[in-house]
């Protein structure tokens, strides 16, 4: 039986560290990943691992009953949006450091599954890099090593972790570039909503009392409502105060669950809206943080960095159904 790569004891250094880890199989991919997952778990770490069942399989095997390690089924984590899902990452590592974990040695890789296109992946990772990167996490990104396939992880990752060695990369691009070259689909056309409603500044309360009305008639429950309000009032205050002055705002009702959405003539320019909360002095960005941390889901498309799927800022909030 081959042997598993040995676990790192060298503290890693602070903030996220971002690997591509390349496997030829699934027993492989096993292996090479034991030994940081051990290491981890011996520095007081936490794990969570989000891996196709037989490389789950043979990771339980070889590590055992070891406390710490969380188990995530794709299809679970990868429901959403992959801004919203990096979101899901860096909530769920700074809960695990609230609760006394050192830092978060993370697992993850490609999957089949409805929707998760190339495009998918890749602006993923991208805002992995960005929600994550003050939090002391080590990030690990599987992926079969068949032709070409270094030259894509590397373009992403700035380093590979090759049978427990740590190599750069050699292929590393920069984000915004690939952003433009991967862009999301247009926002889906959810039929004809329940209310449009254009909002200046002195309507703010009318619009409060609006998106709570609608919250309650959807049955989201007191606190449910009243993150809803705030993440709305949020993204409408933006517009007021960065955008035109008078952004419109939109409600559904659908079987996701109640969505809101904010539209503005002017454009955005945040590369990664909502991702990581900006530095006390930041005067961008707040909102949109907040926003993302209320509601189950948060989608950005700009006119700058979606061209040709929108005209000006459309931003759409989830709350899912109780």
């Amino acid at each position: 039986m081959p042997m598993s790569s040995p676990p790192t004891t060298q503290d890693p250094p602070p903030g996220l560290v971002h690997r591509a880890v390349p496997y030829r199989t699934p027993e492989h991919q096993a292996q090479v990943l034991t030994g940081p997952v051990t290491g981890a778990l011996e520095r007081g770490r936490r794990a969570i691992v989000v891996v196709e069942p037989r490389c789950r399989a043979e990771l339980e095997r070889a590590l055992g009953d070891e406390a710490g390690v969380r188990y995530v089924r794709p299809e679970e984590l990868h429901s959403a949006p992959p801004f919203t899902v990096a979101g899901r990452w860096s909530r769920t590592v700074r809960d695990a450091i609230a609760e006394g974990a050192s830092g978060v040695c993370a697992v993850a890789q490609p999957v089949a599954l409805p929707g998760a296109d190339p495009s998918y992946w890749t602006r993923l990772d991208l805002a992995i890099g960005y929600a994550m990167r003050a939090l002391p996490v080590e990030m690990l990104c599987c992926f079969a090593d068949q032709d070409g396939a270094r030259e894509q992880a590397g373009a992403l990752h700035d380093e590979f972790l090759v049978d427990g060695a740590a190599v750069p990369s050699t292929h590393r691009r920069d984000d915004h570039e690939l952003l433009q070259e991967n862009p999301q689909r247009p926002p889906a056309d959810l039929g004809e909503p329940l209310l449009v409603e254009p909002v200046e500044l002195h309507r703010l309360s009318g619009m409060r009392h609006t998106v709570r009305r609608e919250g309650q008639l959807s049955g989201l429950g007191p606190a449910r409502v009243e993150d809803l309000v705030l993440a709305v009032n949020e993204l409408v205050s933006n517009g007021i105060e960065h955008g035109s002055g008078c952004p419109v705002l939109r409600m559904w009702r659908t079987p996701a669950g109640l969505v809101a959405e904010m539209t503005d003539t002017v454009p955005g320019r945040l590369a990664f809206p909502g991702l990581a909360a900006p530095p006390p002095s930041g005067e961008r960005g707040r909102g949109l943080w907040l926003a993302s941390e209320l509601a189950d889901v948060l989608q950005v498309w700009t006119a700058d960095d979606d061209p040709g799927q929108v005209q000006g800022t459309v931003v759409r909030v989830v709350m899912n159904p109780p």
